[in-house]
């Protein structure tokens, strides 16, 4: 649901038009990023082009585009801007070099370890190789450096790792460095080309800070991208950039972002008039809010009454058949977890989203020989997978809804399994997914908006009877707090694009409306 202070940071354009709104939310989902209006216009003419539907005819066409990685770094594109140039911010550089390179060549005995994220075309991560070769090669000791450098465009990506620059790279701001610049910077006709020598020091990847880190650094680059990210989701970022740090290891934003960011293991310096970061601490334990925190309870033992079989696809192949004597008491089957819309939507709208997420995986992670470890709630779990899918994790996503489906999930758990088929582009499991959660809750709205979003528009009479299928599911469900799945929107909002795809002057419900 799209709260009053949301919509306040909204711009009217995207608020009035449903396709820049669904783009708006859909990005931040994806890649943590606040896309700016005219970004969003071009986005939409991108995608509207590229699936042959505008949005309010076929919304589900969007999300499959979306939901494609290839088709998510395309978008990126649009949404940002790639400008750079070598030693750009030098101060940052010089401080590095100065200050910081003599003790950790002195202290570490193993190769010094450098991020530069969000690289863009590559230049930060060529200065900082070059930077770093120089005061090698004529410092007071040689010493080894690796350098991971990755952006969420494959396209820069490619440009970077080709080392092709033209003469707007080279800044007057950055003649300082000229002398060092110009020992790895070959004329190319009019542009310049990076030594094989300096490129082969920088690994260039895509990926997504949203996603976190693989590895931990001593010094990590992540300057004038901040800027793009919601509050909510700077707090994400700087959470990964704070994991991804060894102890003592510094952090580099850019001038402007530096007095707006804050966190807990990240101490706030000043030196020689340059501010940066440095990690405290590693030993802060992720923290929980109430509903994770009651979710680490020991299970209760179910309830067998009302407890019902574990889905089709969670049974194990039963044993061999033992002598009646020698055969124990069937184990009872657990009880269907609950997972409440409202209780889930305060979850993910806490700021720490990501640490939550991550003690769900914790948590069952200790399951050994069939045995559940821990017994996080439903609702908590169904947090959980949501944050993941939203953040491209799947394997965890995976671990955590394979935990879920074996404590018989329903129709939440049904319904995020047909969500993560969806995302690996297998409509036709998706779909029976979907299908299954609607059998088992007629209130479960989503689920029935995903089954009239997907089905087939050839037969119109069965297409209409889907839609009006999940405009009566939405007007069971409209209360329960169901948008949680769905990106936040209103159930009225989905209600009024499947109306959209019936007859004029019909209702979800069947009934003529005024028009």
């Amino acid at each position: 649901m799209i709260r009053d202070e949301k919509a306040a940071q909204i711009p009217d354009a995207v608020l009035a038009s449903p396709a820049l709104l669904f783009l708006h939310y859909r990005i931040e989902q994806i890649l943590g990023i606040r896309a700016s209006s005219d970004a969003l216009v071009k986005l939409n003419d991108y995608i509207e082009k590229r699936c042959g539907y505008p949005f309010v005819e076929n919304p589900a066409a969007y999300e499959h585009v979306l939901a494609s990685r290839e088709q998510i770094f395309d978008a990126s594109k649009i949404v940002t801007v790639n400008e750079t140039y070598f030693f750009r911010e030098g101060a940052h550089f010089e401080l590095l070099a100065r200050n910081f390179l003599p003790d950790l060549v002195a202290k570490l005995n193993r190769p010094l370890q450098i991020c530069s994220a969000a690289t863009s075309i590559g230049c930060e991560a060529y200065s900082i190789a070059m930077l770093l070769d120089y005061h090698s090669k004529n410092g007071p000791r040689r010493f080894e450096f690796e350098i991971d450098a990755f952006d969420i465009c494959a396209d820069v990506i490619e440009a970077a790792r080709s080392g092709h620059y033209t003469a707007n790279a080279i800044r007057v701001d950055g003649s300082e460095w000229r002398h060092i610049m110009d020992l790895h910077l070959t004329p190319s006709g009019p542009d310049y080309l990076v030594s094989k020598e300096i490129r082969g020091k920088v690994r260039f990847f895509p990926h997504n800070i949203m996603r976190g880190f693989e590895r931990q650094y001593d010094v990590i680059f992540f300057r004038n991208a901040l800027i793009y990210f919601s509050s909510k989701n700077r707090l994400f970022v700087m959470n990964n950039l704070a994991d991804a740090l060894f102890d003592g290891g510094l952090l580099f934003l850019g001038v402007s972002e530096t007095f707006a960011a804050k966190h807990p293991l990240l101490a706030h310096r000043h030196l020689s008039d340059v501010f940066y970061f440095q990690k405290i601490s590693s030993s802060a334990h992720f923290s929980s809010n109430a509903h994770f925190a009651a979710s680490a309870k020991p299970a209760q033992k179910p309830d067998l009454q009302g407890a019902r079989s574990l889905p089709a696809f969670a049974a194990k192949k039963p044993a061999e058949r033992k002598p009646a004597s020698a055969r124990q008491a069937p184990s009872p089957q657990p009880a269907e977890l609950k997972a409440r819309g409202e209780e889930i939507a305060a979850i993910l709208e806490t700021e720490e989203g990501r640490p939550n997420a991550l003690k769900i995986l914790e948590m069952i992670s200790g399951e050994k020989d069939g045995g559940i470890a821990a017994s996080p709630q439903g609702s908590a779990l169904a947090a959980s997978i949501a944050y993941f899918l939203g953040a491209q994790d799947y394997g965890a996503a995976d671990v955590v809804l394979s935990h879920m489906e074996k404590r018989g999930g329903g129709a939440c758990a049904l319904f995020l399994r047909g969500e993560y088929h969806l995302l690996m582009d297998n409509a036709v499991e998706a779909m029976r997914c979907f299908e299954r959660a609607a059998g088992k809750e007629k209130s479960f709205w989503p689920a029935f908006y995903r089954i009239a979003s997907l089905s087939a528009e050839g037969d119109s009479a069965r297409h209409e009877y889907k839609i009006k299928k999940a405009c009566e599911s939405l007007a069971l469900g409209g209360e329960l707090g169901y948008e949680c799945f769905m990106g936040g929107f209103s159930p009225d909002y989905f209600r009024r694009i499947l109306e959209r795809k019936l007859p004029a002057g019909i209702d979800g419900q069947g009934s003529r409306v005024e028009t």
